[in-house]
């Protein structure tokens, strides 16, 4: 066998290590990866599911689905619940109290700016992004984009 055709196969078991050690390096030196294990996924999914359930519960409220005292008493419990798994979550990544207010205050933040809904110029109907007519009226909604 000449040089020329030993290339291809020098090359090959060479990229093959690399990919091996690559691939193994997790397992050699006891790495975890991955965002979150455990108990801290849980958190943060039960906090997603909650911060989802409020966005909900602001929507029906704007379409008139749910009452005024009985949407201030479900928003206090859905807060309060949300508020506790932020501040585990914090406590579990080790984060000071300025961290935890600063914490707090985006996640507001982003909630508000979820639940932003424009709605028909015509009707007053919510709408969702890229529609181009009211569902309720058939209104266009375009020029009001």
């Amino acid at each position: 066998m000449n040089a020329i055709e030993l290339l291809p196969i020098i090359c090959s078991v060479a990229l093959l290590l690399g990919l091996l050690l690559y691939l193994g390096r997790p397992l050699l030196t006891g790495e975890r990866t991955g965002a979150a294990t455990g108990p801290t996924r849980q958190l943060f999914e039960r906090k997603e599911q909650l911060l989802g359930e409020i966005v909900e519960l602001e929507l029906d409220r704007e379409l008139g689905k749910v009452p005024a005292e009985d949407f201030q008493r479900l928003f206090a419990e859905l807060e309060a619940e949300t508020l506790a798994i932020i501040g585990e979550l914090d406590r579990l990544n080790g984060a000071s109290s300025d961290q935890f207010e600063r914490r707090i205050e985006e996640e507001v933040a982003a909630l508000r700016q979820k639940t932003a809904v424009s709605l028909c110029h015509d009707c007053g109907t919510p709408r969702r992004e890229g529609d181009l007519f009211c569902p309720q009226c058939g209104a266009s909604l375009a020029e009001s984009s």
